[in-house]
């Protein structure tokens, strides 16, 4: 059943763009209400309603701009943030492309960030629907074309190529699959590689993408944004091949490399503990960083890096080590009764217990404000009472 064929009419975009301004503002049911009373159909008003939605929800990756676009919601979930579709154009611009293949652009994130940069896009989109989306979407740029097409059914004529394979689905009930290889992607990653090696390239991955899997020749970049992680990108043709980098964009950007990559060395827990950003960890870097700032793991395989020496770095949110327990829940909420903390901000790392298990036993109460890191220090299992010195 298609989610956009009334919507693409001009009385659908027309009854969304009046409804724009007021919708979630009001009664739902209302709103419902009012449609129907201007005579639109129940299919016309599910898709105007789910598009509506959608919008509210796009606008932590688009901004204001989500207004003014159309989603589906796996399109949306796929869809490159905003500010993370412009790093990768600027990385072509700044290498001289001047135009390129969006293969598998869904509903056109990074395309759009292509064509405001001045680059000539092809975007080419499997789904009848997506590429729809993905149409009306860059429909204001004259330098962009969306193709409906199977990606390896495409002649490339552009200088540069991106690309964004699917993910094969794995939830089938029964499927015993569990190592991810190149053929669980569409288009298989080897015939991605193949051609990405020809020309400036950038392929879009998942962040937790398997390591064995990335090609020698590739600069493998591990990206977060507003210490969210969000993808690993290969590059090929471009930038330093061979090397990994982390990536931190925000109000200042940040980059972090290495050729070589280094173990972090356990140590005992200091004054203070540091958790690296998530794009550090994931690249392998972390180890790196400890090196340089002689920084230690508290406890093996566990992302919590620690020294007696007051360290500030963008890669690195720190906290001073106020008390040390252990994980115990009695103990944890009597100290907290003694210090009067009502706001406690709760972290963990290698236990199995969650924030939202913790929280309503301890019962906080009062003006106080204190971080509490559950983790392992040694191996044994400790709750950290911090304060931040960030």
């Amino acid at each position: 059943m298609s989610q956009i064929n009334q919507l693409l009419t001009s009385e659908g975009l027309a009854l969304l763009r009046s409804l724009e301004a007021e919708a979630f503002e009001s009664d739902p049911l209302k709103l419902v209400e009012k449609i129907r009373k201007q005579g639109s159909s129940t299919e016309l008003t599910a898709q105007v309603l789910t598009q509506l939605k959608l919008r509210r929800k796009a606008e932590t990756k688009f901004g204001p701009f989500a207004k003014e676009l159309l989603f589906t919601e796996a399109g949306l979930e796929q869809a490159t943030r905003l500010a993370v579709a412009a790093h990768h154009a600027g990385r072509f611009k700044a290498a001289g492309v001047e135009s390129i293949t969006d293969l598998g652009c869904g509903i056109g994130s990074d395309s759009l960030a292509f064509a405001a940069a001045g680059l000539s896009v092809t975007a080419v989109e499997q789904d009848p629907e997506v590429a729809a989306l993905a149409s009306f979407n860059l429909a204001g740029f004259e330098n962009a074309q969306v193709i409906q097409s199977k990606a390896e059914e495409v002649v490339i004529q552009s200088q540069g190529a991106w690309f964004d394979p699917a993910r094969r689905d794995l939830t089938h009930t029964g499927e015993r699959h569990r190592v991810v290889g190149p053929d669980d992607f569409t288009p298989s990653l080897n015939w991605i590689f193949d051609i990405a090696r020809t020309r400036p390239s950038g392929v879009k991955l998942g962040p937790a993408f398997p390591l064995e899997l990335i090609p020698d020749d590739a600069q493998a970049e591990w990206v977060s944004h507003d210490s969210d992680l969000v993808e690993l990108t290969l590059w090929f043709g471009f930038g330093e091949q061979g090397t990994r980098s982390a990536l931190k964009l925000g109000a200042q950007s940040h980059r972090f490399k290495a050729t070589e990559i280094f173990t972090p060395q356990q140590g005992p827990l200091g004054k203070f503990i540091y958790e690296p950003d998530s794009s550090l960890i994931r690249s392998g870097l972390m180890g790196n960083l400890a090196l340089e700032f002689d920084l230690t793991l508290i406890s093996p395989q566990i992302a919590y890096l620690s020294s007696d020496t007051k360290v500030e770095s963008p890669w690195l949110r720190g906290y001073e080590v106020i008390e040390e327990l252990a994980l115990d829940e009695k103990r944890i909420a009597a100290w907290c009764r003694q210090r009067d903390i009502g706001v406690l901000e709760i972290k963990k790392r290698g236990v199995d217990i969650t924030p939202e298990q913790l929280r309503p036993k301890l019962k906080l109460k009062g003006a106080g404000t204190a971080t509490l890191i559950l983790t392992k220090v040694g191996g044994a299992r400790r709750a950290l009472f911090c304060k931040s010195i960030r």
